[in-house]
């Protein structure tokens, strides 16, 4: 489960655990990706952002509503309407993906056409495994690192 993996990180200095999102920064996420005409962040996500508004660990990341920089290493984890909006430019096949984060070779991705949380390959955008929530997939991918 989510909430304890980030309890057994959260005193981790690698791990990145950022506050949680409020509305008002989630509702100016979902009105940005809008804006420029990308697909909504979906519901399981969100239901992510309120509790951590971003999290990198051990060379994961699940991008925020905002660019967010840790004070300590001064690594700056970016927010995900950029991170969707370059995705977008440089990946027109798959422009039914929201892009939710990254991992060495791994691409972190809900597919709106199948609703199905997705680890794609970075370069060939294979899709290496597939899940039915974030959480699934959050714990999937995070759990072999700690």
């Amino acid at each position: 489960m989510i909430a304890d993996i980030i309890e057994k990180l959260k005193d981790e200095p690698a791990a990145m655990i950022v506050r949680a999102a409020s509305s008002k920064d989630l509702a100016q996420c979902q009105k940005d990706m809008a804006e420029i005409q990308l697909a909504p962040i979906p519901q399981g996500y969100i239901d992510f952002l309120r509790n951590v508004n971003g999290f990198a660990f051990n060379g994961i990341e699940f991008y925020s509503t905002d660019n967010v920089t840790d004070p300590e290493s001064d690594y700056t984890l970016i927010d995900v309407v950029t991170a969707n909006e370059d995705f977008a430019e440089y990946n027109e096949d798959l422009a039914h993906c929201v892009l939710l984060g990254r991992a060495d070779d791994d691409l972190y991705v809900y597919n709106t056409q199948t609703q199905k949380y997705e680890v794609l390959d970075f370069t060939g955008h294979d899709s290496m495994e597939e899940f039915d929530n974030f959480d699934q997939m959050f714990v999937s991918v995070v759990t072999p690192r700690i």
